[in-house]
């Protein structure tokens, strides 16, 4: 096959497939109107039944922490981006512990407008008004923080925070509360962060205070006792100072520098064991540190976010629980690390004092004769300058830290503060509507092709073709009124579908016509008596000598249909042996001949599969074609019998009615009774109603309206 060719057969196959969709659409028309305005009804009523809610809008900056000063150095927070940044202040925006703040603030659960009226307690029992009060506090508390809204504003550092409430009052008051009080969270967090680090060095300070008042009075109480106004000419002559005077002096430099060392690095194990870690900055400066807390902080980040879709137990929630507590596991191993390390460093200068002390005190030993008074008043002299430079190096760093603690404590401004709003966010009346008929729609059209799949019927000619994968013979159209007399107009609709059928059938075997015709069906009712007489009629207009049988020994209806007597018939010809031509009929009238079907006989089946082939060698001489009214196949032999018996059958099938498994069980039943089955004739359908317009009217619909098919 060419490129072009398979081209052309694509664009066939989708414009197929576009016009079974439309005829879907077209056919189950009504369904998806009912869905739409049932769709729309609803929507109106709910809308018109719900409550207003009013939303209420506040937009704030909230800026990142300004380069602070540290105790050894300036410290810029760096940690995180901006997006990150955001993201933690929409998780505190958001939690519950904001949420209680509002509600206490603003002393909610008792405001009947917030909660609705407070159920009276029996009784005086305090406890049952404590537990009452507290379920209110927790609901109230539920409400705000699921009422409250954020969403960044224009990519920028502002953020707005949106409340929605039934009373618009309520909702711009909650909406400002909620920043105030998010607010006043954010100062208490930045000075919580250094209120132990001022505690600790302020208790320091005090020690050390009372340390430098000791050291000044013992060495004016040492002076006063041995009337030492200085040292500068003791222990040598010519007021110069001895070797050993200065060796002393230089021991008792290095053992200040060595308590100074083991005091600073006793204070700085003791804040890193006291504080977590937090307050170091040896660690703080750790790039391990800094990346696994920005891990810690995106992770807690996700969690949060999650953590109002999805619950705890959610498989992905419990992973990221145990990622957030294995990088704090990391953090707590590397802060211990480092509070060891910083303890190994604080006993190294603790035995470097130890040992610089018993060396100086055996140097004091050696030269206490010859230095006596001013040896002493020289060590209480250091002492007290060791003590005082101690004393006002942490005097300095408490003031740092003082100083960093309140750079920049307050990070939000408020920018718009929350107005009542006027009219109300929701319910909105053409939104809904809107809404509500894409749904309907998107139902109706979901039903019609659920409807479609659960309907095996055949129901069109391109069903015949596509799933069962037999000839058509022909289509005769449904109509409205009496089908006798719209058969008896030759340019009606159905007139000219038969005529239609019976050229098929003579182009369907390479004899043309057959001799012997039988018609069937899967059910009664579908036109099979009506398709046999119409078929004979338009036999019989073109010159063939044609005689129509009754050959439906349970339920027989020529008679009735032409008017004539049922006394003798086929099952007389059958059964007694009546010789055929006494009981056929000629109709001059109509050109034909017919047969009725006679008494109706106990045993149908028997006589039809000894003695009709008999009869057929009797009259088949006689005329050109001889068609059998049979019955419909059902659960009966007697259709199967007759297709053996016959030249040709045609399966009669009415639209809309006949399941696709009841025709293949007939069809199955003649193929096995070797029955020559030449094509089905699709009778009763109704172009209109089917979806497939004016495809089929403008040919079989000629005729009007006026008329209906038996």
């Amino acid at each position: 096959m060419s490129g072009a060719a398979q081209e052309q057969d694509a664009w066939d196959d989708s414009g197929a497939s576009l016009r079974r969709f439309y005829n879907i659409l077209v056919r189950r028309r009504i369904l998806i109107v009912a869905c739409t305005i049932g769709a729309l009804l609803i929507a109106l009523v709910i809308t018109l039944l719900s409550e207003p809610v009013y939303v209420a809008r506040t937009t704030f900056e909230v800026q990142r922490d300004a380069p602070r000063i540290g105790v050894d150095a300036t410290e810029t927070d760096t940690s995180g981006s901006d997006e990150q940044f955001l993201q933690t202040q929409f998780a505190l925006l958001k939690s519950r512990f904001l949420a209680a703040g509002v509600v206490k603030r603003l002393n909610l659960d008792s405001n009947a407008d917030f909660m609705g009226e407070v159920a009276p307690v029996a009784g005086d029992d305090a406890k049952a008004i404590a537990a009452q009060r507290q379920r209110r506090v927790e609901a109230a508390t539920s409400m705000v923080q699921q009422g409250i809204e954020v969403e960044p504003y224009s990519s920028s550092s502002v953020i707005q925070l949106s409340f929605s409430s039934q009373d618009p009052r309520l909702a711009a008051t909650i909406a400002n509360a909620a920043v105030a009080e998010f607010t006043e969270s954010s100062v208490q967090r930045r000075f919580a962060a250094s209120s132990y680090t001022r505690t600790f060095v302020g208790q320091r300070l005090s020690e050390l205070k009372e340390r430098l008042e000791e050291s000044e009075r013992e060495l004016i109480e040492y002076a006063n006792e041995n009337g030492i106004l200085s040292v500068t000419n003791i222990g040598g002559e010519g007021g110069g100072q001895s070797l050993d005077s200065a060796a002393m002096i230089s021991m008792n430099e290095k053992l200040a520098t060595a308590r100074a060392a083991k005091i600073l690095a006793e204070e700085r194990w003791r804040m890193a064991q006291s504080a977590g870690g937090q307050a170091m900055a040896e660690i703080s400066e750790d790039p391990q540190f800094i990346a696994l807390s920005q891990r810690l902080e995106a992770l807690q980040s996700e969690y949060q976010q999650k953590r109002s879709t999805f619950r705890p137990e959610y498989p992905p929630m419990r992973q990221l629980a145990s990622q957030i507590a294995s990088v704090e596991e990391q953090l707590a191993g590397l802060r211990r690390q480092k509070v060891a390390e910083l303890r190994a460093t604080y006993q190294l200068a603790v035995r470097d004092e130890q040992a610089l002390t018993e060396e100086f005190n055996q140097m004091k030993t050696s030269m206490f004769d010859l230095q006596n008074r001013g040896v002493r008043y020289a060590i209480l002299q250091r002492e007290v300058d060791t003590n005082r430079a101690l004393y006002e190096a942490l005097l300095q760093r408490y003031k740092e830290i003082g100083v960093a603690g309140g750079a920049g404590a307050n990070s939000v401004s408020v920018v718009d503060r929350a107005r009542v709003p006027g009219s109300p966010s929701s319910p909105i009346l053409w939104l809904n509507l809107f809404l509500a008929a894409v749904a309907g729609v998107a139902i109706g059209v979901g039903a019609a092709f659920v409807i479609e799949l659960a309907d095996d019927t055949v129901k069109t000619p391109e069903d015949v073709q596509e799933k069962l994968h037999l000839p058509l013979l022909g289509v005769t159209p449904a109509v409205e009124g009496n089908v006798d007399e719209a058969l008896g107009e030759r340019r009606s609709g159905i007139a000219e579908a038969y005529q239609s059928i019976q050229t098929a059938m003579q182009l369907a075997t390479p004899g043309g016509l057959p001799r012997s015709l039988l018609l069937t069906s899967t059910d009664m009712g579908e036109g099979k008596s009506t398709t046999a007489a119409a078929l004979v009629r338009g036999m019989a207009e073109r010159g063939k000598r044609v005689l129509l049988v009754d050959a439906d020994l349970r339920r027989p209806t020529l008679h009735r249909r032409f008017s004539k007597p049922n006394t003798l018939g086929l099952a007389n010809v059958l059964a007694d042996g009546a010789p055929a031509s006494e009981a056929i009929i000629s109709l001059e009238d109509e050109g034909f001949d017919i047969l009725c079907s006679g008494p109706i006989p106990p045993n149908p089946a028997q006589l039809l599969s000894v003695r009709l082939a008999e009869f057929l060698d009797t009259v088949l001489p006689h005329y050109d074609i001889v068609v059998l009214d049979g019955p419909p196949v059902l659960g009966l032999s007697d259709a199967p019998l007759m297709a053996d018996v016959a030249q040709a059958t045609a399966l009669v099938v009415e639209a809309g009615r006949t399941r696709r498994v009841g025709i293949r069980n007939a069809l199955r039943r003649l193929s096995d009774a070797r029955g020559m089955l030449i094509g089905i004739v699709l009778t009763k359908y109704d172009a209109r109603s089917s979806g497939y317009g004016y495809k089929y009217d403008s040919y079989y619909y000629s005729y009007g309206q006026g008329h209906t098919q038996g």
